[in-house]
C-alpha cells in the first residue's frame, strides 16, 4: 500500500500486528525541547487485530503510525502491520 493509501485509514479502522513487532512511546526532550526520543519499547508476543489511531508525524516519526495496544497509544513502523483481516502491508 503506498503512502497516499494509509493516509485513507480513518481512526479505528483494524490492522493487524504480526507477532515479535517493536512498539514504541516517545517522550520529549526537557532539554532538546520538541525533539522526541524513545521512552519505552516493547516486542508484541503474539499476532493480534488492533484500531488504528492515526499518523505519526514529525520530527524522527516519519513512517510510523499510532495504533492502540493493551489500552495505551503506541508507535509502530508503518510497513511492519498489515490492513486487519489482509496480507498486504502498510507502506
Amino acid at each position: 500500500m503506498t503512502k497516499q493509501e494509509m493516509k485513507k485509514l480513518k481512526k479505528g479502522d483494524l490492522v493487524y500486528l504480526p507477532s515479535e513487532i517493536t512498539l514504541f512511546k516517545f517522550s520529549d526532550s526537557e532539554r532538546w525541547g520538541e525533539v522526541p526520543f524513545v521512552n519505552k519499547t516493547l516486542q508484541t508476543p503474539k499476532p493480534m487485530t488492533t484500531a488504528f489511531i492515526g499518523l505519526n508525524e514529525g520530527i524522527r516519526r516519519e513512517g510510523l503510525c499510532e495504533i492502540l495496544y493493551n489500552g495505551e497509544i503506541w508507535s509502530v513502523e508503518a510497513n511492519s502491520i498489515f490492513l486487519g483481516g489482509c496480507s498486504d502491508k502498510i507502506n
